[in-house]
């Protein structure tokens, strides 16, 4: 039978891995989002994307593109 002890370290352990895997997580995407921004392929998908509803005037589409971005 397990001590409230051997719970309480199994929890913790528990406990740090899933707030490892969700700071290893928020590590990746910012390094994606950086490496994009640093080539400018974020500017050129954003330059893209709006440039489709622009040609329009401003429209519903024009704006939730550059909500979005």
């Amino acid at each position: 039978m397990q001590t409230n002890s051997q719970r309480e370290r199994g929890q913790s352990s528990v406990e740090y891995a899933l707030v490892l895997l969700a700071f290893l997580a928020v590590a990746v995407a910012l390094f994606g989002i950086w490496h994009a921004t640093h080539e400018g392929t974020l500017l050129d998908v954003a330059r893209r994307g709006s440039s489709h509803n622009a040609q329009d005037g401003l429209s519903v589409g024009l704006a939730q593109d550059l909500a979005s971005y």
